[in-house]
């Protein structure tokens, strides 16, 4: 059984990305939800013709997007949802810095603050040296411009000449990013939003941000804007898990039946029609109308026999 990764190595180490890799499997994670069970997965399922090779990186990726022997099931969801799409490799390259603080502190201190001119290759190289305690500062910078190539936040039009690409994300995303970052349902000042390191990391203009809020109250993510005077700010809607399940088409709707309200109807009113279709009483035949009138003559006698009636003053 291989040792986790510690916090240290994490802060001061960054090496194989493995993007495509990551993209193409981890929404398996859904199903082998521990980080061992998704390294079994992976060492059958890599495309790698070693085994040592299929090994060494199904470590990488099964430890890299889980904690505590737990995969991320909320990465895995997203990329079975959204796949090798421009949104999947927007949450993919999210949850990479969040895994990597080293690779998070380079995008939000060294990419973002790139020139519009850009620069040359030495000064990341210059930039890692002294974090890396001894470590390979060309090793390091390698994995760290090949996930930023991959993920589209980074480009070289002449040789060992970078440019930050700033781009505005897919609201899909954004939205998952506000799930991640604010798990409950509480009220978040823009400029704090804005000025967090992993918002400058991702490389999302800030212009664009009150755009994509306006855009997530419409989704359903954000209950309420405010703007008044100095405060700018937002309310999520629900929990992050509520927000998730929304974004991901997950939310089931319960159809509801609704009685119809009582309505007092009045009887019907009989009309002439009415009385000759549907008598009340049935009428009586002729022999029917004979036989009763022979019955009331026998009863109203004259008083002589047994069977009569006598009046009496």
């Amino acid at each position: 059984m291989t040792k986790p990764i510690s916090s240290r190595a994490r802060r001061t180490y960054f090496n194989n990305p493995l993007v495509e890799e990551s993209l193409l499997h981890l929404g398996a994670a859904v199903d082998h939800s521990t980080s061992m069970e998704f390294r079994e997965y992976l060492e059958k399922q890599l495309h790698h013709n070693s085994q040592k090779t299929r090994g060494r990186f199904a470590q990488y990726i099964s430890q890299r997007f889980s904690h505590d022997g737990v995969m991320n099931r909320d990465l895995a969801r997203a990329i079975a949802r959204f796949g090798d799409s421009r949104v999947g490799r927007e949450i993919l390259y999210f949850e990479m810095l969040r895994a990597a603080p080293l690779l998070q502190e380079i995008a939000s201190l060294w990419l973002a603050e790139v020139p519009p001119q850009g620069v040359a290759r030495s000064a990341l190289l210059a930039f890692l040296e002294p974090r890396l305690g001894g470590r390979s500062a060309e090793q390091v910078a390698q994995a760290a411009v090949a996930t930023f190539r991959r993920c589209n936040k980074l480009s070289s039009p002449k040789l060992a000449i970078y440019h930050a690409v700033w781009t505005e994300p897919p609201i899909e995303a954004f939205c998952y990013a506000l799930a991640i970052l604010y798990p409950e349902p509480t009220m978040v000042k823009v400029d704090l939003f804005a000025g967090t390191p992993i918002l400058r990391a991702v490389l999302w203009p800030q212009p664009a941000i009150e755009g994509l809020l306006k855009q997530a109250e419409q989704l359903g993510h954000i209950s309420k804007i405010s703007q008044l005077d100095q405060y700018h700010q937002f309310t999520l809607a629900g929990t992050g898990q509520e927000r998730l399940a929304l974004l991901f088409g997950e939310q089931k709707t319960e159809t509801v039946k609704v009685s119809p309200p009582l309505r007092l109807v009045p009887p019907p009113t009989l009309t002439s029609a009415t009385k000759r279709s549907v008598p009340l009483i049935p009428a009586k035949t002729e022999p029917e109308k004979r036989a009763a009138a022979s019955k009331s003559t026998k009863k109203r006698g004259n008083g002589a026999g047994t069977g009569g009636t006598r009046d009496f003053c």
